[in-house]
């Protein structure tokens, strides 16, 4: 973390091939798993699909050198944004003549920070819904990086607080981003993603009903030179004449159709370090 604020990128990119070369050669069980999504989601020969696992290492590396220099919360650390036009235009056709907020649902593809980076840099407010860390220092770290990239945090609970902290940030015009392809047994929807049935967030659909807002499935990929750009998916809205279960599955599997052109379009930047198929959900952290 330090480092990457104060090292220049040629030092930082060394360490990079450096560590992420040991990391492919010693966690071989790890690089076998990451193989097989490749191959089960791009149908690709097992050669090809250990190349993109190596590849993903030196990428994730990468992603979070830029990471931890966007949480520096040094703006001349922050890498470029190529598509500011076109991400200026869909961000405010998703808000609307009213000013009120919508929910950003993204997923382990790109970088995540660069989100709130162009959010903020397009005078938007983001505030990012998901689960609290395990570790209470970490959880502080994390909320205090937040702070100082003007991003707020809604922690995931089991009562009705967050769906209606959701709507007042919605109300106020924020932007509520999360990201929707890991699951959990009490909350999901089996849609299809690379012909396969797989587990996405149900809640997603359920706030954007709750809270009358549209969905707009987004990620942000870094681009060869290092600059980032936004991959956008179709607005969605809930139907309230539809049974809400049926509308789940409609809406996230929009969702999951728009996260699987983003990995096809960047595959190395599909970050699951395990087999995303065939393996329990996840478990929750803190309720």
């Amino acid at each position: 973390f330090h480092g990457a604020a104060r090292l220049p990128m040629p030092v930082l990119l060394a360490i990079n091939a450096i560590g992420n070369s040991i990391a492919v050669a010693t966690l071989r069980s790890t690089v076998s798993d990451i193989a097989d999504n490749f191959e089960k989601a791009l149908g690709v020969s097992p050669r090809e699909a250990r190349r993109l696992a190596r590849a993903q290492f030196f990428s994730y590396g990468r992603t979070t050198i830029d990471v931890w220099r966007c949480r520096s919360g040094r703006a001349e650390l922050f890498p470029p944004i190529a598509s500011r036009e076109e991400d200026r235009a869909r961000l405010f056709a998703a808000r609307g003549d009213g000013g009120r907020g919508f929910l950003l649902v993204s997923a382990h593809v790109g970088n995540w920070e660069m989100g709130a980076v162009a959010l903020r840099s397009h005078g938007l407010v983001p505030a990012v819904l998901g689960q609290p860390e395990l570790d209470l220092d970490v959880q502080r770290m994390r909320r205090t990086i937040r702070e100082q990239l003007g991003v707020e945090s809604i922690d995931v609970g089991r009562s009705m607080t967050t769906a209606l902290r959701v709507r007042g940030a919605i109300e106020r015009g924020a932007v509520v981003a999360l990201v929707a392809d890991r699951a959990y047994e009490d909350d999901h929807v089996t849609v299809g993603l690379f012909g396969r049935p797989t587990r996405f967030l149900r809640s997603p659909a359920l706030l954007a009903r709750f809270c009358d807002c549209p969905i707009l499935p987004g990620v942000f990929v870094r681009n060869p030179d290092g600059s980032y750009r936004s991959l956008w998916g179709s607005l969605l809205r809930a139907d309230p004449a539809a049974d809400p279960d049926d509308d789940a599955r409609r809406l996230m599997g929009e969702v999951a159709g728009f996260v699987e052109r983003a990995v096809r379009e960047t595959p190395t930047q599909w970050y699951n370090f395990y087999r995303y198929w065939g393996e329990p959900s996840p478990p929750r952290q803190l309720s």
